[in-house]
């Protein structure tokens, strides 16, 4: 789901493509804002990306077809990020493809990349970790092991021995995960799972803290858990020292305290990461600062200016 065809977008896709060489990669992707366009819309239509684009009406029409009632659908725009969530389903329940790279557009690909090369190659589960946040997507796990026997928490344990927690912007996924949700009736019962309440609460003040991370997080934790457990394939730990997601304050387990603001210092240590994923709460509002930080716009326009 990127927001527009806009240079984010473009850098991305250009991004993956020059990266990953060797595949054929299909874009399947939820625009958020169908109006916009520029001069990157237009070189998103030149470059030839190979690339199938869907709206949320899309979306929401193939919701009701399979039974959501519309009342529910009304609710989506409360946790949007259901869309990802439907959209998989989509691919799967359309034979379209059972393995699927989620690729957020705020994401820094290296040249080093074999480890992932390989597991793709395979169509093996990826997973990148967040080392210095292992409840990143736990909110949903214990309701959605729960949904089977004790066989699923043994598989858990087993594939995810140190219970880290996973990024959901970057992952490669095996989209088995949806086969027990296909018919009509276990698709509405998938939908159900999820809280569509917002962030806002009954006096229209925002909801922050483990309230607000539990409601954020539903989308990345439905992703990493079901991955982990309804694929039949080991799913892939990325080597956590060499791939791995950190935010811009911390202490990393290997290269120790992460110091300095929300927009400037404080990303070396993220940087040595070969996947660098500009995750969402680098915005800090309460200090002023809102967007993407300024190393990562640095390296789009210096990618876009040597590559394009």
């Amino acid at each position: 789901m990127y927001r527009a065809k806009n240079k984010m977008s473009f850098f991305a896709m250009h991004q993956i493509v020059k990266r990953l060489p060797e595949f054929d990669i299909e874009f399947h992707i939820l625009w958020d804002d169908v109006e916009y366009n520029d001069g990157w819309s237009k070189k998103i239509d030149e470059v030839g990306f190979n690339l199938t684009s869907y709206t949320r009406k899309q979306l929401d029409d193939y919701c009701v077809s399979l039974g959501v009632s519309e009342e529910k659908v009304d609710l989506f725009p409360q946790f949007s990020a259901i869309y990802f969530v439907i959209l998989a389903h989509y691919l799967r329940k359309n034979n379209i493809t059972d393995y699927y790279l989620i690729y957020d557009d705020d994401i820094i690909l290296t040249d080093e990349l074999a480890e992932l090369k390989s597991c793709l190659r395979e169509k093996i589960p990826v997973l990148l970790s967040e080392p210095m946040n292992p409840y990143c997507d736990k909110s949903m796990i214990d309701e959605l092991v729960n949904l089977y026997d004790e066989s699923a928490v043994q598989c858990y344990m087993a594939r995810n021995p140190q219970q880290l927690g996973f990024n959901a912007g970057f992952q490669g996924m095996s989209l088995e995960m949806y086969d027990d949700f296909l018919t009509p009736e276990m698709f509405c019962f998938m939908i159900d799972l999820f809280n569509y309440n917002g962030i806002y609460d009954n006096d229209g003040n925002e909801i922050w803290g483990s309230e607000r991370t539990k409601i954020d997080t539903q989308q990345q934790s439905f992703f990493s858990t079901m991955n982990i457990i309804r694929s039949t394939k080991n799913p892939h730990i990325l080597n956590p020292d060499e791939y791995f997601i950190a935010p811009a304050w911390g202490v990393h387990p290997k290269y120790g305290q992460i110091e300095g603001d929300w927009n400037g210092a404080g990303w070396d240590v993220n940087m040595k990461s070969k996947i660098i994923h500009f995750i969402g709460h680098t915005s800090n509002p309460f200090d002023g600062f809102v967007g993407k930080p300024k190393v990562f716009l640095d390296a789009v326009d210096k990618y876009l200016e040597v590559e394009v």
